[in-house]
């Protein structure tokens, strides 16, 4: 999972993205208000620690703005004060969890946690399922029919995101962004590719499960019925 950090003070946001990094999430920072803003709207992130106050745009605006984008990506507040009335401000106005400096690096990892948990609608399991569809993200395998296949890597990303946005069109954009990183040069292709070996295995399990490709935008879930 990607989280985008957006805080002025370096040695605190490196302290979060290499404490992030060690429980395996995605890490980018981003260090003033209005580059964070522009990062927080390209909507590839699963997760946006976002700091009050910051050169060029404050966090409110920032909160406010992305809200208003329609962009329901969790986010958490970071912020020196503590004075109610700033917490109140930001919960009020779209934000996930508020945490005031000082804090311990693992506090705010575990509230991470939390809310992404709470996000994705997983509790004391890790299947995701649709139709006839399983797929176990702690084993790894997708399953239909009583049968079940083994997949790792890029196509368990792959197919985690769609299941997990299986109501709507996922860019292939957002795609390559989530699965190779933000920063990488893997082309659209790759994301066919992968998308290719994974009807194939939907095929092998004569699920009812199709992934439509939607020209020129993404590819979508779809329940077909032959």
């Amino acid at each position: 999972m990607k989280i985008l950090i957006i805080e002025d003070e370096y040695s605190l946001a490196d302290a979060i993205a290499e404490t992030l990094q060690k429980e395996k999430f995605q890490v980018n920072i981003i260090t003033n208000g209005e580059d964070g803003e522009n990062e927080a709207l390209t909507n590839i992130y699963d997760l946006i620690l976002l700091d009050v106050m910051l050169p060029g745009k404050d966090g409110f605006e920032i909160l406010a703005n992305l809200r208003k984008e329609k962009i329901d990506t969790p986010i958490v507040m970071l912020t020196a004060k503590s004075e109610m009335s700033d917490k109140l401000n930001g919960l009020e106005n779209g934000a996930d969890d508020y945490i005031t400096k000082p804090f311990h690096t693992r506090e705010l990892v575990a509230r991470v946690k939390v809310i992404l948990k709470r996000k994705i609608n997983v509790q004391d399991t890790n299947v995701l399922e649709y139709s006839d569809l399983k797929l176990d993200l702690g084993t790894g395998k997708m399953s239909s029919n009583n049968t079940e296949i083994a997949i790792n890597g890029k196509e368990l990303d792959l197919l985690e995101i769609l299941l997990l946005n299986k109501n709507q069109i996922v860019n292939r954009e957002m795609l390559a962004n989530k699965i190779w990183g933000y920063n990488s040069e893997a082309e659209y292709n790759n994301v066919e590719v992968y998308v290719s070996f994974l009807r194939k295995k939907l095929k092998l399990l004569k699920s009812k499960i199709k992934i439509r490709a939607v020209r020129g935008i993404g590819y979508k879930l779809e329940e077909q019925n032959d």
